[in-house]
């Protein structure tokens, strides 16, 4: 990667993408270093035609990138992809710009699970340049191409082979981001608040505040951690009760109305994570022998409220 002229990819300019790509836009509006946003349907015509429209912490700005397109032709080859997409879409959308992506190309994944390098290896096997992450924010969609961040420190963590030009380079664009040698922990970590938490809020409905509020949910909330706990154990990944403390904790940081990503997909008929973030812990615990009847519960429920399997 030639530090002096970076061509950057954001794929999926949705809550997460629109958070990471905004200031990064607005950073190297003038320079060298190429950002690239990479949407298709209303969101690319409203981005196309008005700008990215961002809120945060009571300033709107309007954000223009590079380029905003969804022909890997125009796109061209990148130097660093940051998938922002949904976990469900992953290996569509890399089959569809797997040539804008060489050897060389730096692959950030910031979905919520414990596998990306795993869902990209099983689409381009041939990647060897993925630096596993996650992120600490909720930030959603008012409408295409208008993205709000509503809570949490945006906070980035990514792992992989170790590059400080290209952390530097981010950081510079205005992202909070660390890199760290031991990334599976901070995976495992992060996992062990977003999947209950989405899985529980969707199931009985509520918000983050209302959460907080009712004891009994609480409990089944702490016994789905739990769960995760003992799946993370045979993954050799140590989660602690502080580290399942600290999960719960996390709740109080964002706004009372909070609402997580799967619930307001749910909501929105949308397609969901469900497969991510409670499928995958039901099914590999069973795998391992472990017994989730918290989770099996929760996702019981969700059935029942949605209709789906």
């Amino acid at each position: 990667m030639n530090p002096d002229k970076v061509k950057i990819g954001i794929l999926g300019i949705g809550g997460i993408g629109g958070f990471v790509g905004a200031p990064l836009a607005k950073k190297y509006q003038d320079s060298t270093t190429k950002i690239i946003f990479i949407c298709r349907g209303e969101t690319k015509k409203a981005i196309q035609n008005n700008g990215l429209v961002f809120e945060s912490k009571g300033i709107k700005e309007t954000i223009y990138p590079h380029l905003v397109s969804d022909d890997p032709t125009e796109i061209g080859v990148l130097d660093v992809l940051i998938l922002t997409s949904k976990s469900y879409s992953i290996k569509d959308v890399l089959s569809t710009y797997k040539d804008c992506i060489n050897s060389e190309t730096i692959i950030i994944t910031l979905q919520n699970v414990v596998n990306a390098k795993e869902i990209i290896r099983e689409t381009l096997p041939e990647a060897d340049q993925i630096m596993e992450g996650c992120i600490y924010v909720a930030s959603n969609v008012k409408q295409p191409g208008h993205i709000q961040h509503v809570g949490g420190p945006g906070k980035i963590f990514v792992g992989g082979k170790e590059n400080h030009s290209l952390i530097d380079l981010l950081a510079d664009g205005g992202l909070d981001i660390t890199y760290v040698p031991n990334i599976n922990e901070i995976l495992w970590k992060k996992y062990l608040f977003v999947a209950p938490v989405a899985g529980i809020t969707s199931a009985y409905k509520v918000t983050f505040g209302q959460l907080l509020e009712e004891e009994n949910l609480m409990h089944i909330l702490e016994n789905m951690m739990i769960e995760i706990q003992s799946l993370a154990k045979k993954n050799n990944i140590s989660l602690t009760k502080e580290d399942i403390e600290t999960s719960k904790d996390l709740l109080t940081k964002f706004p009372f109305e909070s609402k997580s990503s799967l619930q307001l997909d749910f909501e929105n008929h949308n397609q969901t994570e469900k497969q991510f973030l409670v499928d995958y812990v039901i099914e590999n615990a069973k795998k391992y022998g472990i017994e989730t009847p918290f989770y099996n519960g929760v996702n019981e429920k969700i059935k029942t409220s949605y209709s789906v399997s």
